[in-house]
């Protein structure tokens, strides 16, 4: 038989032993993740360094801004919101804390094309929005529309995330 000079493929494709490139979209919803990881961190920081008396008073203030409003439309719906969030003041924090924290382990994760952050940061995001159910008073349509608006915000980067899953390896 004679010598045949076979095709040798160096795409990473092809070649799995080769390192993965992380595409430019996984780096982009990455940083936007990061973001958002940063602000409610940092949100959620400055809330467990301050007084739960003083959060109190600032919620209070809105609500007696609120009572001073003549009648307005979700006037009554956006001060039950905000008695909610009173009431809830400590679980808020500390969910939300913990959930954004697994959130930006999950994103490191995915931007080192590891498939296992996908699920995790999926499961922070049933996390934080099953915080958001539970300590919104129902029914309300300020509560409704802050958890739809939620909904949408995590289902679109759980599919921007889901497209590219196929980059990521186990």
């Amino acid at each position: 038989m004679e010598n045949q000079d076979l095709e040798v493929f160096d795409d990473g494709e092809f070649n799995n032993d080769s390192p993965r490139k992380r595409p430019a979209f996984i780096t982009v919803l990455a940083i936007l993740s990061w973001i958002y990881v940063a602000i409610g961190v940092l949100g959620a920081l400055v809330n467990s360094f301050s007084s739960e008396e003083k959060q109190i008073e600032q919620i209070d203030q809105a609500i007696a801004i609120y009572d001073d409003m003549d009648e307005m439309p979700l006037l009554d719906d956006s001060i039950a919101a905000l008695e909610a969030s009173k009431d809830n003041l400590r679980i808020t924090n500390l969910g939300n804390l913990i959930f954004l924290l697994i959130e930006g382990i999950a994103v490191f994760l995915m931007f080192n094309l590891k498939r296992n952050g996908f699920w995790l940061y999926t499961l922070a995001q049933i996390g934080l929005v099953s915080l958001l159910i539970m300590v919104m008073p129902w029914p309300n349509i300020i509560s409704t529309l802050t958890v739809v608006f939620t909904l949408f915000l995590v289902l679109l980067f759980e599919i921007l995330y889901a497209v590219n899953l196929k980059h990521m390896k186990t």
